[in-house]
């Protein structure tokens, strides 16, 4: 057989030139020499070594728009879709069937959000409701098709296809070294800012200002604002241009390549509202100014944005693209040149991309990131222990330490990865705070705060009653930016429903409590009953029945404070709240009853001392003043808590910032100075008063209860 005389490979037809290694003899073409040598040995044995210059051959063509699952079966089980669940790797499942729409996002006509609210889910029904009858095959580039929902259970199980999707992976990363091996410079870097994002080495603070400038985009999109979301892909052009940045990316950055023709490539970079290129007949359009001003037909255009729309041509009359259309709306300035040729791609490189590719999409997100979306979706839902009226309304003075000031846009993802001490965020009232100040000087420690970091804290803000200054300090200080208007919560509206949708479980816990109020009335009587039985006077050279009285009301109001501090350190929510108002009116009441009570002391007669040991006597002495001294420094340190967190004179009385954080450290040692008293109180002075006092003296067979008992 006779070498074909040819310089051109019959394969040439394939658009996308590339300078793979053609066989001489047939049709055949290889990336690397070896392959082709092995093909020449095997298929035209005899043959010397003949190659030609041969584009991108179909069978490889083929595989760029094969969903890399389907290495393992034509199924994709749900399990793996949840896995996507990221902006720049987001899986949704219509109708049966995974879609990758990380590229369609931004195209989406109802915005991006309303995208990634459903990543890594099957969103069939939500989308039958407002798209029925809707073909999303039109809308989409072919390698958005990954494969059916679901595998086919006499093959393998679920479980199956992680095992050997993980052995595919460790394949890709062995090929990779391999290919790798035989470049000689970087190899294949991102050209697209999904993919750069998609880059596991890529630096952090890269990646973090590019998923910032991301999210301010989305919302620019979402709210239909083209300008805007133009602007931000210029600053994120700027970022990458950067020298420290410029050589980790082969993203296009120029926009425009006239010289020689625009080849389909640029163009297909070119797929946004706010930068929308079309190639049509030849030539290619810039469409984005007409898609300001034509929202109407917007659907239309972006079906094609970043595409050569050329076989679509009149098959509507009237309707893009077709000649009607074009006479009538086209402009001469909107037409930016011909369709070029593609650019001579290393055949290697090629290989090395689409390898790349096939690893991104099997290995997924990376864990963190995975969380932070489960975090984030979790958070979307506002509780209904909310305050009736939002944040704002409340306290109007919020609204103008936030007036004029151009806050960042967060998703709730991004804010679920600041959880360390160095960054802590936390979502308030859909608002973003950085509150790193805070740590050393919260009153409720640095522990409280660190265990919500990352997370949206609004209900638990609330449960803790903080005051308007106490709020507007925090927005001067802490504010850095907002929730995207997506993702925000209606607390208002969250509010207004929250009386008819209580839980069902609710009706027990309600009974329980009618029936303990019952037990306290009858308490109450039973005491009084006794009270009147019990009115005769005691002897002068024993404790008074009043003192008795205050002794035994004391007591159950001590084990009501310990009690109610106990169980709203296990408490969450309205719950947490009722039972700290408990607290601080026990305490008081206590505080109170302790004045009466050494009133009646100086007036009161003394009984005997027990017999016993002079040692053991003074213990009993000095446990009584301890007694004192604790019921008296315990609601004093709680009411100085109280005081300085709200009502103690600050900046805005004093005009200086110095008083506030004066403020903020003297509440807290007030309430570190209650919560170590406390303790003192619970595991020291009680269990030895209650164990050693009483116990033991009744083990003696002495009359401990009559001595104090007001019921004689």
């Amino acid at each position: 057989m006779a070498p074909m005389q040819s310089d051109e490979h019959p394969a040439a037809s394939i658009g996308r030139v590339q300078s793979f290694l053609g066989c001489g003899y047939c049709t055949e073409a290889f990336p690397d020499k070896a392959q082709l040598q092995v093909h020449i040995k095997m298929v035209h044995e005899g043959m010397e070594f003949q190659s030609v210059p041969a584009p991108l051959p179909s069978r490889e063509e083929r595989l760029l728009h094969k969903a890399p699952a389907a290495a393992i079966s034509s199924g994709i089980p749900l399990s793996e879709v949840n896995r996507h669940c990221i902006p720049e790797d987001c899986w949704v499942s219509l109708n049966g069937k995974v879609y990758d729409l990380s590229e369609f996002m931004d195209r989406h006509p109802g915005g991006p959000t309303t995208i990634l609210a459903w990543a890594g889910k099957d969103a069939s029904k939500f989308f039958n409701d407002i798209h029925k009858g809707v073909k999303i095959e039109q809308y989409l580039r072919p390698e958005s098709f990954l494969g059916s929902l679901g595998v086919d259970d006499n093959l393998m199980s679920e479980s199956f296809w992680h095992t050997l999707r993980e052995a595919r992976v460790v394949e890709l990363r062995e090929e990779l070294e391999r290919v790798l091996s035989q470049v000689s410079g970087p190899g294949s870097k991102a050209d697209s800012i999904q993919r750069l994002l998609q880059d596991k080495s890529l630096d952090p603070v890269l990646k973090s200002k590019l998923q910032r400038l991301e999210t301010q985009k989305r919302v620019a999109l979402d709210a239909e604002d083209y300008i805007k979301a133009a602007e931000i892909k210029q600053s994120m052009v700027a970022l990458l241009s950067e020298d420290d940045h410029a050589h980790l990316h082969s993203v296009p950055l120029s926009g425009k390549n006239l010289g020689g023709g625009i080849p389909l490539s640029e163009v297909a970079h070119h797929n946004k509202p706010h930068d929308c290129w079309v190639a049509l007949n030849g030539a290619v359009y810039d469409l984005t100014e007409f898609l300001l001003h034509h929202p109407e037909q917007r659907n239309a255009i972006l079906a094609w944005a970043g595409r050569d729309a050329t076989p679509m041509w009149n098959k509507i009359p009237g309707r893009f693209p077709s000649a009607n259309w074009m006479e009538f709306y086209m402009r001469p300035e909107s037409r930016m040149g011909d369709i070029g040729d593609e650019p001579v791609v290393d055949p290697t490189i090629e290989q090395l991309r689409q390898l790349q590719d096939e690893l991104r999409k099997l290995e997924g997100p990376s864990k963190e990131d995975i969380e932070a979306a489960r975090s984030a979706a979790q958070g979307r839902a506002p509780s209904k222990d909310v305050p009736t009226l939002g944040e704002e309304s409340r306290f109007p003075k919020l609204l103008e330490i936030s007036a004029g000031r151009d806050l960042p846009f967060f998703s709730r993802a991004e804010v679920a990865k600041h959880t360390t001490a160095a960054e802590p965020f936390m979502i308030i009232h859909n608002r973003v705070y950085n509150v790193t100040s805070l740590l050393g000087s919260h009153p409720g420690g640095d522990d409280i705060l660190l265990s919500k970091a990352g997370t949206d804290v609004t209900k638990d803000f609330e449960v803790f009653e903080h005051s308007e200054k106490a709020r507007v300090q925090r927005d001067r200080d802490m504010l850095v930016g907002q929730l995207v208007p997506a993702e925000s919560a209606d607390w208002n509206a969250a509010s207004a429903v929250a009386p008819v949708s209580e839980a069902p479980g609710r009706d027990a816990l309600r009974y329980m409590k009618h029936k303990a109020f019952d037990a306290v009335i009858a308490a109450v009587g039973w005491y009084l009953y006794k009270t009147l039985q019990n009115r005769k006077a005691l002897s002068q050279f024993t404790y008074s029945r009043a003192l008795r009285h205050l002794h035994l009301i004391m007591a159950v109001g001590i084990f009501g404070a310990v009690g109610t501090a106990q169980a709203a350190s296990r408490a969450e929510g309205q719950n947490r709240k009722q039972l700290l108002w408990w607290h601080k009116q026990t305490g008081i009441a206590m505080l109170v009853a302790l004045f009466f009570r050494a009133f009646f002391r100086l007036r009161s007669g003394i009984p005997p001392r027990f017999p016993g040991h002079p040692i053991v006597q003074m213990i009993e002495t000095q446990s009584l003043r301890a007694f004192y001294a604790l019921a008296l420094l315990l609601p004093v340190s709680g009411i100085a808590n109280e005081y300085f967190l709200k009502w103690a004179p600050g900046c805005e009385q004093a005009g200086k910032e110095e008083d506030d954080r004066s403020n903020e450290r003297l509440a807290k040692k007030s309430i570190d100075t209650h919560k170590v008293l406390g303790r003192l109180l619970q595991y020291m002075w009680l269990p030895f008063h209650l164990g050693y006092t009483t116990m033991y003296h009744y083990s003696q067979g002495r009359g401990v209860v009559r001595k104090v008992s007001p019921f004689i």
